[in-house]
């Protein structure tokens, strides 16, 4: 999926964005949270907006110092974003289990997006894969476990531009959404 075209199909519609992003901006944050961002996601901060609320509804996070609206990528890096709080390294550590199978490392998780529920969209950056890209999947902060496993960030926006909502609503029904993830 290429991310060229979906920042075209982006670009048809009304979100609030900020000014781009320079290449030192996106450096600081790489630096800063120790680990190379993917490939799909340097291009939007660089070439669409440096932060976003797309559709007036997803937020998608910063680099550098952010901008007035949405902080960088590092605010929320290893922490609990609702309260700033560090995570221990015990909980950095822990295993969390996606609901479709299998596992990753807490630490492994790079936010993006974050939601008023208090949860997040993140990178599952484990390593970097040859095209430059991350899996990403939800994270359920309330009992921590990821949903919504997709290829890399161009596929989350695909589904965002697609569906024009809240993309975990895009990827589950009712049952999931409410009984599963307890969201409004």
């Amino acid at each position: 999926m290429k991310i060229d075209s979906i920042l075209g199909e982006l670009a048809g519609f009304k979100h609030e964005l900020w000014p781009k992003a320079t290449a030192e901006d996106v450096e600081k944050t790489e630096t800063l949270i120790g680990m190379r961002l993917p490939e799909s996601y340097r291009q939007f901060v660089t070439e669409f907006s440096n932060g976003a609320y797309l559709f007036m509804l997803q937020e998608v996070s910063a680099v550098g110092d952010g901008n007035e609206q949405i902080g960088p990528i590092q605010n929320a890096f290893h922490r609990i974003w609702t309260t700033g709080e560090a995570l221990t390294l015990e909980e950095l550590e822990a295993d969390i289990e996606f609901r479709e199978g299998g596992t990753v490392k807490r630490k492994y998780l790079v936010p993006f997006s974050l939601d008023h529920n208090g949860n997040e969209w993140c990178f599952v950056a484990e390593s970097l894969r040859v095209d430059n890209e991350y899996p990403v999947a939800y994270l359920d902060n309330s009992n921590p476990r990821l949903f919504g496993r997709l290829e890399n960030f161009a596929a989350w926006l695909k589904v965002l531009i697609d569906a024009r909502d809240e993309v975990i609503r895009a990827l589950y029904g009712d049952d999931v959404i409410y009984d599963e993830l307890g969201l409004g």
